[in-house]
């Protein structure tokens, strides 16, 4: 019985290849006469080896006929035409190999080797939002929070590999109409002790920090994140990684964000110096299952000021507005003149156990000031837990010291069985941004989350939140006393891939 022969095209490409070249450089002496007899091309079955003259289990697979000009430079163009079919030939059974993926990760390409990789991804956050109790004044002026609609982020992800040793990513956001840089950097991954990043990234410092907006169980990120945010966002830099399943070491060196290379060019102020800033952050997780989860962590900071006396192109100031789109902040500092540097730490501890978790990050912040100025102490924290109903454990990367998206055991679709995962959670927070002659005020939170994930890509989130034990605010009753209990309302639908 006959062995089918591989795929007809791709194959004939790759017989074209090797037989076309040795024809061409075959003398014309090797022809006998002036009738130059063609050449008959076979291959054998098993060994796919080609011979010119037919044999046992030997399939002949075409006639080529050499072709012979009586000049030199005739001869020599004709070589040329024919070398440049070949290399368009095989280019075309190189492509052929090429993998192309569409799936929940988005779109794929890969070479046949996997030494090349590229891969299209986005986000979508689209948000409503509702405040209550939410009329107050500020320096004598009426202030209320703006609800309504947004698109919270709206982001295009390239990322891929190169030469198996280089990954690569390029992220940018389209919300709020405008066009900002995310993630934009190459890393390198060949070296066995870790790995290298250098580029526009996020800074080694805080589990909530370095967990995705598409992981995190709530709509926004905690009250930790009125420290954390202003010093340690992303930032160009060059960052050390080495991990293993269930620990991470990161070490990272960074000047400003990008922004701050645009608003530098165009201010001429001489005095355009941007700032410096450092990060450490380790995890380790004694216990890391599938179902059950210990994390440990700890991180460390410094950044100072640039030549404009914002820290990584921010305002001097540290405050927490109640969603992205209020313009309301019960806790805000102002801008603190004569800032040297910032230095904070933090500590970080969750665990998981099948369907529920627990969550928690502490973290001080110290000012220091220039002219002999007193220095500043902020500080902030958060505990949350998190209860998926559907039973669904919450992915944890030991090697990355973070959660990861909730992946549901079934998918949503309507008239059959599967729901998707549903999730509860709840957070309590505060922060205390007053020290000496700096009044930013304190307050707590209590938020409750109900999400559901219809699959992988799509999210559906509903958080409910109380700002209550409001002191020391810049933001005033209009009876002039301190602030009331605040609620909010807000409504989400992500979708990632």
């Amino acid at each position: 019985m006959k062995k089918n022969l591989p795929n007809a095209d791709v194959f004939t490409k790759k017989l074209i290849a090797v037989a076309v070249p040795l024809l061409c450089t075959l003398p014309a002496h090797a022809f006998a006469t002036e009738n130059t007899q063609n050449l008959e091309i076979y291959v054998d079955q098993n060994t796919k080896q080609i011979f010119s003259e037919p044999g046992q289990n030997r399939v002949k697979m075409g006639v080529f006929q050499p072709v012979t000009a009586q000049k030199s430079s005739a001869a020599g163009s004709d070589n040329a035409r024919v070398q440049s079919s070949i290399v368009k030939q095989a280019s075309a059974a190189d492509a052929d190999n090429a993998k192309v993926k569409l799936g929940q990760n988005g779109v794929g390409f890969e070479s046949e080797d996997g030494q090349f990789k590229f891969n299209i991804g986005g986000r979508l956050h689209a948000d409503a939002t509702w405040h209550d109790n939410d009329k107050f004044q500020k320096s004598g002026e009426p202030l209320e929070a703006h609800d309504g609609t947004e698109i919270r982020r709206a982001r295009i992800d390239f990322r891929g590999k190169l030469w198996n040793d280089f990954n690569f990513q390029t992220e940018a956001d389209f919300a709020d109409n405008e066009v900002g840089m995310k993630d934009l950097f190459l890393n390198y991954t060949g070296w066995k002790f870790g790995e290298i990043t250098v580029g526009h990234q996020k800074q080694s410092i805080s589990m909530e920090l370095q967990e995705s907006s598409n992981d995190i169980m709530f709509t926004e990120r905690s009250l930790v994140n009125s420290l954390t945010g202003p010093l340690f966002d992303r930032a160009i830099g060059l960052h050390f990684k080495t991990s293993d399943k269930d620990w991470s070491g990161q070490l990272g060196f960074y000047g400003d964000s990008m922004k701050s290379n645009r608003s530098n060019s165009n201010k001429g102020s001489g005095k355009a110096d941007e700032g410096f800033g450092a990060t450490t952050r380790w995890t380790i997780a004694p216990i890391n299952t599938k179902d059950d989860v210990i994390h440990l962590g700890g991180f460390a900071g410094y950044r100072s000021t640039n030549g404009k006396g914002e820290l990584n192109d921010n305002s001097p100031s540290f405050g927490y507005e109640t969603t992205h789109m209020s313009n309301l902040k019960l806790t805000d500092t102002g801008n603190i003149s004569d800032i040297h540097n910032a230095n904070m730490f933090g500590l970080e501890l969750a665990a998981m156990h099948g369907p529920f978790s627990l969550q928690g990050e502490y973290v001080k912040t110290t000012i220091k000031r220039d002219y002999g100025l007193p220095s500043l102490d902020f500080d902030a924290f958060y505990v949350q837990a998190g209860w998926t109903l559907t039973g669904e454990s919450r992915t944890y990367k030991g090697s990355d010291g973070e959660f990861k998206r909730l992946k549901p055991g079934t998918r949503f679709q309507l008239g059959k069985s599967g729901w998707g995962a549903w999730e509860l959670a709840f957070r309590y927070d505060q922060n205390d941004l007053s020290d000496r002659n700096i009044h930013g005020g304190s307050q707590k939170r209590a938020t409750l989350a109900l999400n559901w994930y219809l699959n992988q890509n799509v999210r559906l989130m509903a958080d409910y939140s109380r700002n209550f034990d409001i002191v020391g605010s810049p933001v005033k009753a209009l009876n002039g006393g301190q602030p009331g209990d605040v609620d909010v309302i807000t409504l989400r639908t992500q979708w990632a891939y």
